[in-house]
């Protein structure tokens, strides 16, 4: 295989890992609690919402988070709320867990900043060959 199509491959292995965390995770009946911010249940769903949906990201071309507009924006947010939804319906069936709405928001402001830092990360690097020139 071209290696193009392996490093493609690869770049869609880091969301789907975060999904495999997360679920692990939400599959405790019991979670350690950090000291700080850290320990504060709505940062570390904002947190991991962020990181998921930096990693679904990945899945598209950087080209295309270049493109003027917020479609691909709201799509990776959406997708990455959308596994947050999953994520407390798991929760509901998970002894010692609840299924919580305000979860979700945090899950979902997470996944919109996440999805924000690819666009302005995508915006502000230049394509090799334009920092060549």
């Amino acid at each position: 295989m071209h290696n193009g199509k392996w490093f493609k491959i690869l770049l869609k292995l880091p969301a789907i890992l975060v999904i495999a965390g997360i679920w692990f995770l939400s599959s405790q009946s019991i979670l350690p609690k950090p000291k700080g911010i850290f320990g504060f249940d709505k940062f570390q769903h904002l947190l991991a919402y962020f990181v998921l949906a930096c990693t679904a990201g990945l899945w598209f071309p950087r080209q295309k988070w270049q493109r003027p507009g917020a479609a691909l924006l709201l799509i990776a947010a959406a997708i990455s709320s959308a596994y947050g939804v999953i994520d407390e319906v798991h929760q509901y069936f998970t002894p010692g867990r609840d299924c919580n709405i305000w979860d979700w928001l945090a899950d979902s402001i997470g996944a919109l900043l996440g999805a924000g830092a690819m666009k302005f990360a995508a915006l502000k690097l230049k394509p090799e060959e334009e920092a060549a020139a």
